[in-house]
């Protein structure tokens, strides 16, 4: 697979950011070896965009458009996908967030050294309108985890994903996954905590585990290379699970990704009585089975959290 690796940045009244090769290299050690490493960078500066971009490699394939310190890559992706400008797996990443997002909205610390990277991912099926979306596009969030938790075992990386939509390494939280969807399009956005994680005063007071940062002293892994590994994995497999599979069938898989299978955990926000329980399982729509006093109940929504 060819990736089209571009840096955009905004022209004079653009809402898109504006940066430069020289400034990513400037921003963090990790960024600058991966700038080197993709170099040389050829501007295109076409007078029709509203954004100028730099060129690494092939002209054709599919996108990968790197931006400065942004709003959320998922704010830009939207933007370039407005404009025509972000086809199918098409992905931005940034430098850093100013206000990133995660779970319900709440705020993702986004200094420069981490992903932060939105994919336009593959339509899918949403049914009839006032009819249940279909199973694989309500159990979206898991599918991507499970990708993720994958694509980052071939590249040496033992994690977990904590239910629905968090990754975890050794039992702290270094990453998340957040999905928009506006009139058919999906956007998935991923961090992952490659370089740097919040100190424990940094994170919201009902954090359910501390923050712990995916690279050590013997694997320093860049944004860059990492995401385009990441997204070429993604394209490989994702048909294949849907196509050649039952939903059923991926979500028994699945389970062996989750942390504290088979452990007891405190639910907050939980079913109505559900305070905690032991994992036991996942429902084929993607709930949670957790088994309390000999009885299996289903978590939809809630915070789980270790005892």
């Amino acid at each position: 697979m060819i990736s089209r690796i571009t840096i955009i940045s905004g022209k004079e009244g653009s809402p898109l950011p504006q940066t430069s090769p020289e400034q990513l290299f400037q921003g963090h050690p990790l960024w600058a070896r991966d700038i080197e490493s993709f170099s040389p960078w050829n501007m295109d500066d076409a007078e029709y965009r509203t954004y100028s971009t730099w060129l690494s490699g092939a002209r054709k394939g599919i996108p990968v458009a790197i931006c400065g310190s942004c709003v959320s890559s998922l704010d830009v992706a939207w933007r370039l996908n407005a404009l025509e400008a972000l086809g199918e797996w098409g992905s931005v990443l940034a430098l850093e967030q100013e206000t990133g997002r995660g779970q319900v909205r709440r705020e993702w610390i986004s200094p420069p050294g981490n992903i932060y990277g939105t994919i336009k991912w593959p339509a899918m099926d949403s049914g009839e309108p006032g009819e249940p979306r279909p199973v694989w596009n309500r159990i979206l969030p898991l599918v991507v985890g499970y990708l993720v938790c994958k694509a980052l075992k071939d590249l040496g990386v033992e994690i977990q994903l904590k239910w629905p939509n968090d990754i975890l390494i050794d039992g702290k939280k270094a990453g998340g996954i957040l999905i928009e969807e506006r009139d058919g399009v999906i956007m998935v956005g991923i961090g992952l905590n490659l370089a740097y994680a919040p100190d424990r005063e940094l994170l919201r007071p009902d954090h359910a585990v501390p923050a712990g940062k995916i690279n050590t002293d013997d694997m320093q892994l860049g944004p860059l290379e990492t995401w385009i590994e990441m997204i070429k994995y993604f394209r490989n497999n994702f048909d294949a699970i849907i196509e050649s599979q039952e939903a059923e069938n991926f979500i028994y898989e699945l389970a062996d990704q989750l942390v504290w299978f088979g452990e007891e955990v405190r639910i907050v926000d939980g079913p109505e009585g559900v305070d905690r329980g032991v994992i036991c399982g996942l429902r084929s729509d993607g709930g949670l089975v957790v088994e309390k006093d000999g009885e299996k109940h289903t978590v939809y929504s809630g915070s789980v959290m270790p005892l």
